[in-house]
């Protein structure tokens, strides 16, 4: 038989408490909430910018996906732009037919306008801008939030899409507008 034998402590030793006091516990929280506290503009920030980009990705995206869809289709397909927000629509101009679109409230804060009065632009069946009539060339992307990015994305007649970031000023960086 097995016989369980006790470790004898010296009458004068004690073991170790194991285990956090309340004092400990309550310096922890405050210097992770001091923490919290001095990085939440950061995190503020990141986000707000991190949803901008998407929201210029996602443009990006849609003028892509209408060029290539008017030289698949080899038929007229417009972009637009929504009212509020960074939403758009694809169509196909005839017969309308709605390919496919993004809601506004995609990335919230995020406003896309256009530097025209039209928030509309086609590609014909050769991916050119149909260039007849008041046509959007440029789209200005903002964050509500403050000191955060903004993009800008230009459309040029021959169907090229860029994007931009208006904040660089280098001449040889590939960012600058």
């Amino acid at each position: 038989m097995l016989k369980l034998v006790r470790a004898r402590c010296s009458p004068g030793h004690r073991q170790a408490a194991r285990g956090l006091t309340l004092i400990e516990l309550m310096i922890t929280i405050a210097v992770l909430a001091i923490g919290l506290a001095l990085a939440a503009p950061t995190f503020t920030q990141q986000i707000a910018n991190y949803r901008l980009r998407t929201a210029s990705e996602s443009i990006i995206n849609g003028l892509n996906y209408a060029r290539a869809e008017a030289v698949r289709r080899n038929s007229p397909v417009s972009f637009t732009l929504s009212d509020t927000g960074s939403g758009w629509t694809v169509a196909q101009v005839s017969p309308a037919t709605t390919l496919q679109q993004r809601a506004a409230g995609d990335s919230p804060g995020v406003s896309a306008t256009s530097t025209t009065a039209s928030r509309a632009v086609t590609f014909t069946a050769t991916g050119f801008v149909d260039g007849s009539g008041t046509r959007m060339s440029q789209i200005n992307l903002a964050s509500s939030a403050a000191n955060t990015e903004t993009r800008r994305i230009d459309i040029f007649g021959g169907g090229l899409i860029r994007a931009c970031d208006p904040a660089v000023t280098a001449a040889g960086d590939p960012r600058r507008c």
